[in-house]
């Protein structure tokens, strides 16, 4: 557990520590969400979770992401003391950490039995403006998932790539068919 501990919370400590002072904190902040994480990652696959400390490392990781979120886009969008380097750094090492530990930080609460943590994983997905995935993933992909149902299902025999580029295709034809038929219709 502690290896899980490590690999998620030291990122936010060092981004939080890049928004506040600047200085080498950015480098840092973006070398442990890139370097360090991935190094976590091939120590910790022998590692197993109980579902207690599991799930107090994944409201922990909730409420640091809503402590990240507004103390990065300040430091991004007009902290006095950084410069045009340190926010651009920030900015990675924020997107990083946004998308790499809180998404799937949120993807893991709206999945929990109890509500509490299914609603703060909601919110997590919210405000990463993402909010619409938590109904299409529990309300169409795990009902439709590996059914006759769903859209990415390969044909009998066939190919799950083959079967999904087909119907992406098919979908990307019938969108340029209709903006085809839309602008003649426009005179254009």
């Amino acid at each position: 557990m502690l290896w899980y501990v490590i690999a998620s919370l030291t990122p936010a400590v060092l981004i939080a520590a890049a928004a506040l002072w600047g200085g080498v904190w950015p480098v840092l902040a973006l070398l442990s969400i890139t370097v360090h994480v991935s190094f976590m990652d091939r120590l910790g696959r022998a590692l197993t979770l109980s579902d207690r400390s599991g799930r107090g490392l994944t409201l922990t990781l909730a409420a640091v992401h809503f402590m990240l979120l507004p103390l990065g886009v300040w430091a991004i969008g007009g902290a006095p003391h950084l410069e045009g380097l340190d926010r651009a750094l920030i900015f990675a090492a924020l997107g990083l950490f946004l998308g790499q530990i809180s998404n799937s930080n949120a993807h893991e609460l709206i999945h929990a039995s109890r509500r509490l943590p299914r609603r703060i994983g909601t919110a997590v997905y919210i405000s990463l403006l993402h909010g619409h995935h938590v109904s299409a993933h529990l309300r169409v992909h795990h009902p439709a998932a590996a059914t006759r149902r769903s859209q990415f299902r390969a044909q009998r025999h066939g190919v799950l790539a083959v079967s999904s580029q087909r119907k992406l295709g098919g979908v990307s034809r019938r969108v340029a068919g209709r903006q085809r038929a839309a602008g003649a219709q426009n005179g254009a």
